[in-house]
């Protein structure tokens, strides 16, 4: 059966002591790095190992480098574990010795008030303001967990006024840029309007960076921003862990499908990320309720789901990355919508994408760009998009876009590419062109009966 929503895996820990990383990536078209913890020794290690399994293979693979963003994390501290009923301290510092939970940043201080709900450990963590000063939170725990160095605190319905760019996203891309050839997506965290994005797009050129840029939704002010945040993007990202920190457990079904309802209007790819197989951290198959929640995101039109701690951390890595791929391939895709056409190349794509459904073709575009391929793909042909192209660069931003399989094809003009592409596939029922161009443009149609 035809799969058209990709897989992407965060890298991480576990990962990192698979016997054979390439078993993994042989499932995956993305891979994603937490640049909140990725060190700068593994960070070089696990670029490398996938360049090197995409060399061998020929399988293009996204790297996404996803900054931390304006978050407000723990500073370093022992291990503090808190029991439901206990009273927790926290202070304006940089570290601690594990009697009081340190936090760094003075904005966290500038909106907790009594009452407010603190939310740690995906929200598995509960605690309670009952007391707040300038410098000091004191809180009543309403779960229990572990709290450590590094972990997101947040307060729920509030966000954090902290400008953009922050320090740690500064460093991280200046780390990034050792790599820039390597790196094909930067995914942004908490991002908050329109005006961010163009922001941060412009600082991520300046460290020398090609990377297309991510917008991860995260707040309820993200979510209400929505169209803007979303024209600016190159790509949507519902990250539905950190939504359920702001919104009730049984507003993100509604929520997901609002946002990708907007990016597939917009015709920009839309990725559904966090906790989708999330048992699978210690468990070798999924519960029915995860599989079904995948199998209704990728029903939806979406272009690519995504793994975090499930594959990062937790125990079965490659488990969970099978099972995704397995539930992705019987998934009966019914986008939510189709985007109006905005201009003339708009249209010419939908009429590919059109012609090849009618048909019952597959797609052959040659692109040195990606564009045409993309533009084709938002349209949702229920048919394969091959796209090939000149730059492995393009091939990896492809390999996350719904339903194309890019291939490396390096040819001198469109002509010359598009008919590589069509002999690579000698059997099939294709509609094949290529980037559109001004003057005469070819279609060419290989029907096999």
């Amino acid at each position: 059966m035809q799969v058209y929503t990709k897989v992407v895996a965060t890298l991480g820990p576990s990962t990192d002591g698979l016997a054979d990383l390439g078993q993994l990536l042989e499932l995956v078209d993305g891979v994603r790095i937490n640049m909140s913890h990725a060190t700068e020794r593994e960070l070089e290690a696990r670029v490398k190992a996938v360049r090197r399994f995409e060399k061998d293979r020929g399988k293009p693979i996204a790297v996404i480098a996803d900054l931390r963003g304006p978050s407000v994390r723990t500073g370093l501290m022992e291990p503090l574990r808190i029991a439901a009923g206990a009273k927790i301290v926290f202070k304006l510092a940089d570290k601690s010795d594990g009697s009081f939970v340190p936090i760094p940043r003075r904005e966290f201080f500038d909106v907790v008030e009594r009452g407010d709900e603190i939310l740690m450990l995906d929200g598995k963590l509960v605690l309670k303001a009952i007391a707040a000063s300038g410098q000091l939170v004191e809180a009543e725990a309403l779960s229990s967990g572990e709290i450590t160095s590094n972990k997101a605190v947040v307060v729920k319905g509030k966000d954090f006024d902290i400008p953009l760019p922050v320090e740690e996203d500064l460093a991280a891309l200046a780390v990034l840029a050792r790599y820039k050839e390597d790196i094909d997506y930067v995914a942004l965290s908490l991002i908050k309007n329109g005006a961010e994005i163009s922001l941060m797009k412009k600082i991520v050129e300046e460290h020398g960076l090609v990377a297309s840029v991510m917008a991860k939704i995260e707040t309820k002010g993200a979510v209400d921003r929505i169209d803007e945040i979303t024209d600016a993007a190159d790509y949507i990202v519902v990250a539905r862990g950190d939504l359920a920190l702001h919104y009730g457990l049984e507003y993100i079904p509604k929520v997901q499908r609002t946002l990708i309802e907007r990016a597939l209007a917009k015709g920009k790819p839309v990725a559904v990320a966090t906790q989708l197989l999330d048992s699978m951290q210690t468990n070798p198959t999924p519960t029915r309720a995860e599989v079904n929640d995948v199998y209704a995101a990728a029903s939806l039109g979406v272009d690519s789901l995504w793994l975090t701690n499930e594959t990062a951390s937790g125990s079965y890595p490659l488990e969970a990355v099978s099972w995704l791929r397995k539930v992705i391939s019987v998934a009966e895709v019914r986008p939510l919508g189709r985007p109006s056409p905005a201009n003339a190349r708009d249209k010419f794509a939908e009429a590919v994408a059109d012609m090849a459904a009618d048909l019952g073709a597959d797609i052959a575009v040659y692109s040195m760009t990606g564009t045409l391929a993309k533009r084709v793909a938002k349209f949702r042909p229920p048919v394969k998009i091959f796209a090939g192209v000149k730059e492995a660069s393009v091939a990896r931003k492809l390999a996350l876009i719904w339903g194309v399989e890019p291939l490396l094809l390096p040819a001198q003009t469109y002509e010359e590419g598009l008919e590589k592409l069509m002999a690579r596939f000698p059997d099939r029922t294709l509609v094949a062109t290529y980037g559109l161009k001004g003057g005469v443009h070819t279609i060419k149609i290989n029907i096999k009966d």
